[in-house]
């Protein structure tokens, strides 16, 4: 093998693996309800799981990192916690386009609230992640627990409540004993939209395709500069 060839090889090695191995590279946001204006904190109670379902943009739909919101009081004690969980909708149907939240995809581990600040929105990433979504939406739920009374602690609902990136019913999912069932805010006024924003990258078999595509354009360049 040539020197000119064995750098042509060391090169395409460090694109495959750049393109294979970096797929941080291509992640885009696919839903966004952040803001830093919040209308009002919104929790059930300890130990009740409720949530959000959202729909995705674009077409990435392997999740690489989930952000959210909450708030807690100045006056809480630090015993809070939270876990996050991220459904598929693939449940109890409970209506003609309402499918309420099923298999688990992924779990957070549980962690303290309120190391930052408090009295104010923090937000917390659970970063690291390689999640695949079959279809376009999922339900993101949280369980809060260590909710002691006089006590405000809870999700975020930001202002203006509406997504810039992907869409989300008004309502909330909420599991009651068991049996999920749709919940409203303010008998439907205030829009249940918690604050959170998804981003995903696509499938691996398109970033592979994308790598394949550029390594055979390298080996074409390649021959048409020995042929040359």
């Amino acid at each position: 093998m040539t020197k000119a060839s064995a750098q042509r090889m060391t090169s395409l090695a460090v694109l495959s693996a750049g393109l294979l191995c970096s797929s941080a590279a291509f992640a885009t946001v696919v839903y966004d309800n952040s803001s830093t204006e919040v209308l009002r904190t919104y929790s059930p109670g300890s130990g009740i799981e409720f949530g959000d379902e959202v729909f995705l943009a674009g077409t990435d739909r392997t999740i690489t990192e989930f952000r959210f919101e909450t708030f807690i009081s100045a006056n809480a004690n630090g015993n809070e916690t939270a876990q996050v969980i991220l459904r598929l909708n693939n449940g109890a149907q409970l209506g003609p386009n309402r499918i309420a939240p099923g298999t688990e995809l992924a779990r957070s581990p549980v962690f303290a609230l309120g190391t930052q600040i408090k009295d104010a929105p923090e937000t917390h990433v659970w970063a690291g992640l390689s999640v695949p979504v079959a279809s376009n939406h999922l339900t993101w739920s949280v369980v809060l627990n260590g909710i002691d009374s006089g006590e405000q602690i809870g999700l975020d609902l930001p202002n203006p409540p509406t997504p810039t990136i992907g869409s989300s019913y008004d309502d909330f999912w909420q599991n009651n004993a068991g049996t999920w069932q749709t919940m409203l805010i303010d008998a439907g006024t205030t829009p249940a939209n918690f604050a959170a924003r998804i981003t995903a990258v696509p499938e691996p078999s398109t970033i592979a395709l994308g790598g394949f595509g550029a390594l055979t354009l390298l080996g074409y360049l390649g021959l048409r500069k020995r042929q040359a």
